[in-house]
Parts: C-alpha cells; structure tokens; sequence
C-alpha cells in the first residue's frame, strides 16, 4: 500500500502556495496560441521543500490521458507490481484419437497482453498433447468482465470509430480485435499486406495513386468495408487512394470480434496440421472442465510501463476493469461502477478530498472524466514515497527520450530531466510527473489546458513553455542552493 501520509496531504495542500504571478514566458505562449488565461491550470510543488506555485489548482478539468496516472497507481497499490493475468484453454469433452470429442472453451482473464501469436502458442500447446481434430465449437467465455460485451450499444467516441484506441475491450481481448494493413505504394500500383492470418477472409485492393505528399496519406485513406461472399468468405473491401513513393502501416478494428477470433482461430490450427469445422460463439465453461493450457503473460508492472510510455488506452481500461473484477465489494455490479467505486475509495483512503473527481474508464478516453492539478500533485507526492515507486517512475515517458515525450521539451535542461504524462483530446492538453531543474532539485509539476481552441498542438506548445520553465530552475526561491544528486 502506498504510505498513509494522512497528515501530510492536507499540509501539503495548504503549504506555502501561492497564486504569483504567471511566469511570463507562460503568458506569452498562450498569447502566442490565443488561448485565454483561464484555460491554463497548473500545481508545481517542490518535491523537498515548501516551495509551492499554482494557478487554478483546485478547478476540476479533463485530465485527457494523464488520469492513466490515477488507474495505474491504484492498480500497483491495490494489485501489486507481480500481479499477472491467466488465459486459459479448457474442456469437458474426452479426447479420442486425436480427436477432442467436444467444445473447446478459451477462458479470458481479462490479460492485456494477448496477441495472437501467444493464442498461437497456446494452440500448439494442444497438438503437442496429441489433439489434432476439434469436434465441437470454441465457446468464448468472457464472464471475467460484466456486462459480458461493454461494446454493444455505445456510441462511438469519436469520427473515427475503427481506430486502435477506440477499442472497447472485454474479458478476451484478442490482439485488441485489430487488423494490420500494410501499404506500399510504387510504380503503378498499391501493394497491402494484412495481419493476422484469417482464414476465409480476403482483401479486395481497388485504391488508387495520387500525387498528394505522403504525410497527408489519411486524407484519401476510406474506412474499410467487409463483405460477406459466397461460402461465408469476408472481403476487405479497401476504396481511396494513396500517395505514390509512401509506405504506411495502420491498425484498424475490421472484423466483428467473434469472426476474428474464429477465423484466426482456423488459421492458426490449420496451419500447424490440425482440424476444425465448429464456429466461434459466446458461452461459459462448464464446471468440471478441466484444462488444457494455460498461460500468464508480463507483470503488471511491465503492463503499466506500456500504459503510461505509449498511453495504451486498451490496456489502461482492461487495468481499470481488473481493478473492479478484483474488487470484494459490489458483487453484482457492473464491472466499471466496482472499478469506479474501488479507485475512488482508494483515492479518499490515501487522504486526498475526492470533491469533484468523476472517473468513467480510466483511461481518460473521455469527455466526462474530471480531476483537478491539486488532487493529482497530491497522489504524485504519496507515489513518490510509496514502495512502488521505482516501477512508477520507470513508467513514465521521458521528455525528448521515450514515449508519448519523445518528441516535446527536446531543449536543455528539460531534456532527459522531465518525466511526464501526456494527455491529449481535441480540446484538452495536459502533463504530469516530476521534473528535475538545472540546480538538482526535483519538482511535481501538474497542468491542465481546456479550452475548445487547444488542439492543433496550441495546448501542447503552452505547457511544454511551462515545463522548461520549471527545468531551468525559475520556480526556485531565489538562493535557493545547487543540489547534486547522489545519481
């Protein structure tokens, strides 16, 4: 458990803060933006110290993608960094020369980490213990999460519905349900590869050429149409044009997820000599089964690391909804209300007033979603004292190095100093970590940017302003010594 620091965190809110002036270089940049000064949110506190600046602190906005900081402390907290998922393969059927005399059942753990390939392995797993037919269907057992399928019936969150990040996983979700096109384009023709192997399924390439550059290659690029042709064969239907010279890769949610797992399924099996004529369908095991294989993939701890360097929002939701699947209380309840319940009550438990928090799925993939500078700059101070700490930090992207800052802050003596969260939505731009400044001493920066005119990078340019400011030493009280850190 992070430490209950219960009589800190109250201090710490009440320190010396003061509302100075906004460093003029901050002003600036908003000016230069023309974004009002209102949009601008921020707590920047002396890790060691009492030196403490703030604008707005206590206003609860969009956090974006930093309230993956929030999902992912209380997951090291509650889970621990060891903590990993199972996925299993199962039956009740008896197996018979060669042959399983019966259903198959994949039981999902809710793993953030299953690719295909590792469904692959799995798979030979089976042949190795000399099962080469499936007689009966493979029974998808999502029961982990409930409502079983969260997907159906919401309304998309945004134009862009078969994008990467809009997947709305679920117990099983399988190399996030995604296809991969790969697109090269020279002399005449467009040349597409796809990925994974489906069986049954085709593309049927009918793009053209343009002349456009090849960073605009979205501009011409057409969602892709599935068709359903003679003999249950699916056709990738892809329309549009690209750019000549420009090789691009893109992820898309294609297929509905019951066919690709299905189809993947047959691919895989059939390509290492096996047999099956069932279908894919939704069901749960039985008890009495007993297990086939079973595999665990990376800790949790090297989960937050992809959640927060790449903000992986599938990743982040199936952490968050683990969060509520491992919750005591709430049984019966909808996965989402436990994890929301348990986060919250974690939050309040860490002495942090929980007034105006809303939390929706964790991964701020959200319009609702609200925390303020103040309650975050708290959980960073209590993560920094906390056990997990070492894991924490290593999670988060580093300015001009990693992740989601690897190309922000590139100016010394940011550079390499600054460990941030991003968050981006079209109207909300946001940062927070730590950041270390030219004398040695180390900083909690939190900062927020809402407004309707913050996309485009105009947020983005304003807090980056903010965190070189901090870098070059200026939140300092004047004197303030030069620390050397002992690393």
């Amino acid at each position: 458990m992070l430490l209950r620091l219960l009589c800190l965190v109250p201090a710490v809110l009440l320190a010396a803060a003061h509302a100075a002036a906004m460093p003029a270089e901050v002003e600036q940049e908003l000016a230069r933006q023309g974004l009002p000064a209102g949009a601008l949110s921020y707590r920047i506190e002396a890790l060691a110290g009492t030196t403490v600046h703030v604008l707005g602190e206590r206003r609860a906005l969009n956090p974006a993608s930093a309230m993956k900081l929030v999902t992912t402390l209380a997951a090291l907290d509650a889970l621990g960094p060891a903590h990993r998922w199972t996925t299993s393969m199962l039956s009740d059927a008896r197996i018979e020369h060669g042959e399983l005399k019966g259903d198959l059942y994949l039981l999902g753990g809710g793993e953030p980490n299953l690719g295909w390939e590792r469904l692959g392995g799995m798979l030979r797993s089976l042949r190795e213990r000399g099962i080469v037919a499936i007689g009966g269907d493979l029974v998808l057992d999502r029961t982990r999460f409930q409502p079983t399928r969260g997907d159906i019936g919401l309304p998309p969150f945004d134009d862009t519905p078969d994008a990467s990040y809009n997947v709305i996983p679920d117990a099983l979700t399988l190399s996030d349900y995604l296809v991969t096109y790969t697109l090269a384009s020279g002399g005449t023709r467009v040349a597409v590869r796809t990925a994974p192997p489906l069986s049954g399924v085709a593309v049927l390439n009918r793009m053209t050429l343009n002349g456009l550059p090849c960073k605009d290659w979205r501009e011409t690029w057409r969602q892709p149409k599935v068709e359903e042709g003679e003999g249950g064969v699916l056709r990738i239907v892809l329309d549009g044009s690209f750019p000549r010279d420009c090789d691009q890769t893109v992820e898309l949610q294609t297929i509905e997820r019951d066919l690709y797992i299905e189809r993947l399924v047959r691919a895989l099996w059939e390509e290492m000599g096996g047999r099956w004529r069932g279908r894919a369908r939704e069901g749960k095991v039985p008890a009495g089964a007993a297990v086939l294989a079973e595999r665990q993939f990376e800790t949790l701890a090297q989960t937050v690391r992809d959640i927060n360097k790449d903000s992986h929002a599938v990743k982040a939701r199936l952490l968050y909804l683990t969060l509520g699947a491992t919750a005591h209380a709430g049984a019966g309840q909808a996965t989402l209300e436990r994890a929301r319940r348990r986060v919250l009550d974690w939050i309040a438990a860490q002495g942090v007033d929980g007034a105006g928090i809303v939390i929706e799925n964790g991964s701020g993939l959200s319009r609702i979603e609200r925390f303020s500078a103040a309650q975050l700059a708290a959980l960073l101070r209590l993560a920094a004292a906390s056990r997990w700490y070492p894991e924490f930090a290593a999670s988060l992207p580093i300015a001009a190095l990693d992740g989601t800052m690897k190309n922000r802050v590139t100016l010394a003596p940011a550079a390499g100093n600054a460990r941030l969260k991003t968050g981006t939505l079209r109207d909300v731009a946001a940062l927070a970590g730590y950041v270390r400044d030219r004398r040695g001493q180390d900083w909690i920066v939190t900062a927020f940017v809402n407004d309707p005119q913050a996309g485009e990078g105009r947020g983005r340019a304003v807090l980056d302003q903010l965190i070189l400011w901090v870098a070059q030493g200026k939140a300092a009280a004047p004197g303030t010594p030069t620390i050397h850190p002992p690393y």
